[in-house]
């Protein structure tokens, strides 16, 4: 008998000490704060959903025609030209587009007619909400027809010109109005000597 009292004396720390271990099961609802386990599923899907973003947004495209219009005595200038933009951010879109050209220049010794197909790069830059800096490099493929008219010669050419268009103007929604200027000034460019306005819409 005093055997399995000592027995029963020795072994109650243990029991007391393994009773330190347990846990209580409290069952609680799915959206309860306490269950942790949802809440980690949706931490995971969550940042699972971030990674998988794409990096290109297609609703920052920009679709739009480029035009070009100058108008004088002598001095015809008209383009058309599709244009595809990427709306960066808010201060910057950048893209590319084709064109054509059709200008026509007379003289009192000659007239001169150019046809042009090319393409650009371009990028619209907003430092303000309504106002834009413009810049567009371009290499256009030009044949023209120069009549002299004393003598009623007529000349053709055709070849490769480059040109770098710069200017500034409004922005009105995506509608520019700029005043441009081709600052590698081609003595068989397109674009006009001096300042000459253009118009692009975007949508």
């Amino acid at each position: 008998m005093k055997k399995w009292f000592l027995y029963l004396l020795l072994l109650t720390p243990v029991f007391a000490y393994a009773q330190g271990f347990s846990y209580d099961t409290i069952k609680v609802s799915a959206d309860d704060s306490r269950n942790v386990h949802p809440l980690r599923e949706k931490t995971i899907i969550t940042n699972k959903h971030k990674d998988s973003q794409p990096v290109f947004d297609r609703s920052k495209l920009r679709f739009g025609a480029n035009l070009g219009l100058s108008l004088s005595r002598n001095y015809t200038h008209l383009g058309l030209g599709p244009q595809i933009g990427y709306q960066f951010n808010k201060y910057f879109m950048a893209g590319t587009g084709i064109k054509y050209y059709y200008s026509r220049a007379e003289l009192s010794s000659y007239e001169s007619k150019d046809n042009l197909l090319g393409v650009n790069l371009f990028g619209y830059t907003y430092p303000v909400r309504f106002i834009t800096i413009f810049a567009q490099p371009e290499l256009n493929y030009i044949w023209s027809k120069l009549t002299y008219k004393s003598t009623g010669e007529i000349i053709t050419s055709n070849g490769f010109v480059p040109s770098l268009i710069v200017g500034a103007g409004l922005r009105l929604g995506y509608t520019h109005i700029t005043l441009n200027y081709d600052l590698a000034q081609r003595h068989n460019s397109p674009h006009p000597d001096g300042f000459f306005v253009g118009i692009s819409a975007f949508f």
